[in-house]
């Protein structure tokens, strides 16, 4: 585009993103308070849909049943948002079986997140309909992942998804199944945060140390002070005793002082998590151009019509 030109505001940085720009950036540190504070909001159980604690295969659950409604085309049976289309491409992820999945359905249905609706050209095949309430905490988890984004590159910055616009939103889901084998790789390449990403609230818990601790390996935290984040993440003091202990076995933390009761960060935790979010944002503009192309091409197509 010539310099001359103005860009629309909803226009991406000109080169797709890299994990190695992103960790260089003199603002990465506040794009990772900013990242954590998000995410810890739209992962506190009292709004994460069915009022679990968050996981990586519930959170892939939500996000796939919200794609695959954006997709569903009536005349199309390949499209149809069924529970056995959800698990087949749930599995491609790794973290969610079949029956953590059909549990989470049901709760999402009893808490009103989800309805199951008949088929009208088949009334044996139940569709998986998002309600308003999943997809308005959808645009939240969107509008989350784009904060950081926004702070590092405000120009031209990502404004549909903070916006929670909801066109873009429909946009973004039926576009994102194409990013899903580069999301897949992009986790099971982060091989040490595997098990936080699978065991409930690690990972936002994690990142909360890190957060509380300012990525510097020289402040001590004690196990009394993570008590909100239990309430927070409706999780017990013993699974975060748990999960302390599974960081500590892998050098993620270290532990010191009188009855060893001081924890400490090591380098190795803040270079991975912060490897994990800096992936996680090239894949959010991935998926930011993808919804872009999307909603131009809907609009291209309204237009025609």
């Amino acid at each position: 585009m010539p310099a001359h030109t103005p860009r629309p505001a909803h226009y991406p940085p000109a080169a797709p993103l890299t994990a190695e720009a992103i960790l260089a950036h003199p603002d990465f540190p506040e794009a990772r308070r900013v990242f954590i504070a998000e995410h810890r909001k739209v992962y506190d159980s009292e709004v994460f849909p069915g009022r679990f604690g968050a996981d990586v295969g519930r959170v892939t659950t939500l996000a796939i049943i919200v794609c695959l409604y954006a997709n569903y085309v009536r005349a199309d049976r390949e499209t149809w948002p069924t529970l056995t289309k959800l698990k087949t491409t749930v599995a491609r992820f790794g973290f969610a079986s079949p029956r953590l999945i059909d549990t989470f359905v049901a709760r999402l249905v009893q808490t009103g997140d989800l309805v199951l609706r008949k088929q009208p050209d088949d009334s044996r095949v139940r569709l998986l309909c998002p309600t308003e309430k999943l997809l308005a905490w959808d645009r939240e988890w969107m509008a989350a992942h784009y904060a950081a984004l926004d702070l590092l590159y405000p120009e031209p910055g990502f404004p549909l998804a903070r916006q929670r616009d909801a066109a873009f939103q429909t946009a973004h889901a039926k576009c994102a199944i194409d990013a899903f084998d580069g999301i897949i790789a992009m986790i099971w390449s982060n091989m040490d945060l595997v098990f936080f990403l699978s065991s409930t609230s690690a990972l936002i818990i994690l990142l909360s140390v890190l957060d509380r601790s300012g990525a510097d390996a020289e402040n001590h935290f004690q196990e009394s002070d993570l008590g909100e984040l239990a309430k927070s993440f409706s999780v017990s003091r013993s699974h975060i005793r748990n999960i302390l202990a599974a960081a500590q076995e892998i050098g993620f933390l270290t532990r010191s002082g009188p009855r060893k009761t001081l924890w400490q960060l090591t380098p190795r935790l803040v270079s991975a998590f912060d490897r994990f979010i800096a992936d996680s944002l090239v894949h959010s503009d991935v998926t930011y151009r993808l919804g872009l192309r999307g909603l131009a091409e809907a609009g291209a197509a309204t237009v025609a019509a």
